[in-house]
């Protein structure tokens, strides 16, 4: 496809803009932190990659709809990974890792441990958006091992320093459940962006906490592809099609990990969201709010969406949420 042809220039491109950065930095007409910012074609030509992708769903579409769900699907289900700046990775060198196999892929796991004079709370499962990894909640680590909390922080597949090139929600859902058996129950379970709808069908599935807390998270998988295909400008006849491929593959339709099972999960929820969120826009958390039975929705403004994990208000909130129960 128009796609797989072009790729090799984009590298090409992106090897020589990284060359010319280079010689900006050898020139010290820039600073050395320019040559920290890997430049490749999914990050750097994002827009060309987008309209390349779109068309080759288009050209498929006018042959076979299952075809072009199928390709949509594939680029929906291959996240771009995050680079890890150079304090994060020492943060991450310090704590105990683990590693498990699921799906013929090593995943990395976290292990932060709160200092030994605080007594240990209990455990915290940390689970990462799309395209994130564990150490974007850095932050909020920090401030949950001073109050006494065990975090266990993932790379999911595909994504950070774990294997993979590609992993689905259904996947993400089953991994959560592997990290659940590995490590035992959680107190509570904490999941950004799309990690949080992850976490949410671990639970239905059986995962074991006594509370979940969503912060940015969308309001269903099915809207999700929805959102996904008109941001690609992907033609709206395959909204359809896609679930139906989604269905059929895994068993479970998209627009069913929505408010019907937020209808079904009864544990203590607390939904953080920001109102200037660009991403996952903010009646999406109201709209959820309205559908979990045991609900509580904290707001925060000017963070947008990863932003957000930063937030010492959000922090303080979550401490004092998680504190509210006991094991």
């Amino acid at each position: 496809m128009l796609y797989n042809l072009a790729y090799p220039l984009l590298q090409l491109s992106a090897f020589a803009h990284q060359r010319y950065h280079w010689c900006l930095v050898m020139l010290k007409r820039r600073p050395k932190l320019l040559l920290k910012s890997s430049v490749r074609p999914e990050t750097h030509y994002n827009g060309v990659c987008g309209k390349l992708r779109r068309a080759d769903t288009i050209l498929l579409s006018r042959l076979s709809s299952e075809w072009a769900a199928r390709y949509a699907i594939r680029m929906f289900e291959k996240p771009t990974r995050m680079p890890c700046m150079a304090n994060d990775l020492e943060f991450e060198q310090q704590s105990q890792q683990h590693q498990l196999t699921f799906n013929k892929c090593r995943i990395n796991v976290f292990c932060h441990e709160p200092p030994a004079s605080v007594q240990v709370q209990g455990t915290i499962l940390l689970v990462h958006g799309w395209e994130g990894r564990s150490v974007m909640f850095r932050p909020l680590t920090e401030k949950l091992l001073a109050n006494g909390y065990r975090v266990i922080a993932p790379d999911l597949i595909a994504h950070g320093s774990s294997e993979g090139e590609r992993c689905s929600f259904y996947e993400l859902a089953q991994l959560l459940l592997l990290i659940n058996q590995q490590f035992g129950a959680f107190h509570s379970a904490i999941g950004h962006s799309f990690g949080g709808t992850a976490l949410a069908m671990a639970i239905d599935a059986g995962l074991s906490t006594h509370q979940l807390i969503k912060i940015g998270s969308p309001d269903g998988l099915g809207n999700l592809l929805d959102s996904y295909i008109d941001y690609y400008r992907i033609p709206a006849v395959l909204k359809d099609k896609l679930k139906q491929v989604y269905h059929h593959r895994y068993g479970t339709h998209p627009d069913m990990i929505d408010a019907p099972l937020w209808k079904t999960l009864s544990l203590p929820t607390l939904l953080c969201h920001d109102r200037n969120d660009n991403i996952i826009d903010i009646t999406q958390a109201q709209k959820m709010s309205a559908a979990f039975p045991n609900c509580e929705l904290f707001l925060t403004d000017g963070w947008g969406h990863r932003g957000v994990l930063k937030d010492r208000n959000i922090h303080q909130k979550i401490i004092e949420f998680i504190q509210s129960s006991t094991t």
